[in-house]
């Protein structure tokens, strides 16, 4: 077999959390499954066997007091061989009253944040104000499969629990995708030359 593809297997299918990897409880398991058939627009899989969660402790709101982070995978776009990763925030719905929610989980944010060709995270750990996402980015002389440009992209909580990138020297970039140019919405769309 070649060792490529093992390699790959083994990235795609093996998330390593900061903390102790584990896979969905079967409650936040089907809530992923749920977000990702929104997300695929019928035309990828979930694959709840390689997604992983960590519990978030310095996350708070009205009605919550702490949630999870769940990294996962989306593949077979159309059929294809391209996959996306999103990191999903949810909270976890506290008793209001004495009364118990009737659902354990809320989504709060997800973001689109890597997927074949783009970047692959591979971690993810709770800083106080947010979240770190370790992993790899693509060097000029990578193959398609393996990105091996060691990677961190950091993310803030919100005031209502969302997703923020954090923008710092390392990642000046302000898109989810830094192989995007980023753009004020006052620039002009770019113009083609007519000559």
């Amino acid at each position: 077999m070649n060792p490529l593809l093992v390699l790959l297997f083994l990235l795609w299918s093996g998330f390593a959390l900061a903390a102790a990897p584990a896979s969905l409880p079967d409650e936040l398991a089907e809530e992923a499954g749920m977000l990702g058939s929104i997300l695929s627009g019928g035309r990828a899989v979930f694959y709840p066997e390689s997604a992983s969660y960590l519990p978030l402790s310095s996350l708070s709101g009205p009605g919550y007091s702490n949630g999870v982070a769940v990294l996962m995978t989306l593949g077979g776009w159309g059929g294809g061989a391209t996959n996306n990763q999103y990191l999903a925030l949810y909270a976890i719905n506290d008793s209001i009253a004495g009364v118990s929610p009737v659902k354990t989980y809320r989504l709060l944010s997800v973001r689109h944040v890597g997927g074949k060709g783009d970047r692959l995270f591979t971690g993810v750990r709770e800083t106080g104000k947010g979240l770190v996402l370790s992993g790899f980015s693509y060097a000029a002389e990578d193959p398609l499969c393996c990105p091996a440009k060691p990677l961190e992209v950091t993310f803030t909580f919100g005031e209502r629990g969302e997703l923020l990138p954090a923008a710092s020297p390392t990642q000046p970039w302000q898109t989810a995708n830094p192989m995007r140019p980023a753009r004020s919405r006052l620039s002009p769309p770019p113009v083609a030359d007519r000559s």
